[in-house]
């Protein structure tokens, strides 16, 4: 073995020279180092101080002791790779931020926008419900629904009602036809809400606009094995990304069967 090698990890010249003397000639008293291996104590001591410190050597007594390369490399790599892992973690909650302080910054500049003035983030479901119900409770015309079985109306059900009466427009769009539904939509049919099935492709996008001037939307991804995670719930005012949905919806409108 050459011992030199161990450069590559990072030892010193007299950590190699100690480590080195102890595989050949077995634990020796701290003291005789100096003398045995022509160093100065001071250097000696540093040296078996990092040895000792990576695991390459134990001290017991006044006396030095090598431990079995495989042993102490094992562990020297694992440390390594537990530094690593941190200091990658480190790196990418550093890179996060940076990015999500600086992108904004660029798109403003390249794109003359805000990324804000785009899209609006929403943390989970339940802030996204109570958007909703904050958006329908500005609602000066039209109120437009694309859901599934629409298994949240009861939360926004009273302000659908103040919505009516105030004579705003709403109209609801289900993907989903059984008897669970059936009930709901004749309630809403009763208090003058259109409602529509649309028994065409599925659609993976879930969303209310109103005015034609707010949107809160989230969009369904597919896993491989069938089960459905959304993606973050996002609210904009954008004329063009809100004129997207609307179009969208209006068209599946037209095609969608009436109940």
């Amino acid at each position: 073995m050459s011992f030199s090698n161990l450069k590559a990890i990072g030892l010193s010249d007299p950590e190699i020279r100690i480590y080195e003397y102890l595989v050949e000639n077995g634990e020796v008293h701290l003291s005789a180092i100096p003398e045995k291996l022509g160093v100065e104590a001071g250097e000696a001591r540093s040296a078996v101080e990092g040895l000792a410190g990576i695991g390459a050597v134990e001290v017991k007594s006044g006396r030095l002791a090598p431990v079995a390369p495989k042993t102490f490399l094992q562990r020297y790599l694992k440390k390594q790779e537990l530094e690593c892992d941190i200091r990658i973690s480190e790196l990418r909650a550093a890179i996060g931020k940076l990015q999500s302080d600086l992108e904004p910054l660029y798109m403003e500049k390249r794109l003359g926008m805000r990324m804000e003035e785009l899209l609006q983030a929403i943390d989970g479901l339940p802030a996204m419900e109570l958007e909703t119900v904050k958006m329908i409770s500005r609602a000066n015309t039209e109120i437009c629904i694309l859901a599934e079985e629409f298994s949240w109306y009861d939360k926004v059900r009273e302000e659908l009602l103040s919505a009516l009466e105030r004579k705003v427009a709403v109209r609801v769009i289900i993907l989903a036809k059984d008897g669970k539904v059936s009930h709901r939509v004749e309630e809403m049919k009763q208090h003058g809400i259109k409602v529509r099935h649309s028994s065409r492709e599925w659609r993976s996008t879930r969303f209310t606009i109103v005015d034609s001037k707010e949107l809160v939307f989230l969009i369904w991804a597919v896993k491989s094995d069938s089960s459905r995670i959304h993606y973050r719930p996002n609210y904009t005012k954008n004329p063009g990304l809100v004129s997207v949905f609307n179009d969208s919806f209006n068209l599946l409108w037209e095609r969608a069967d009436r109940l």
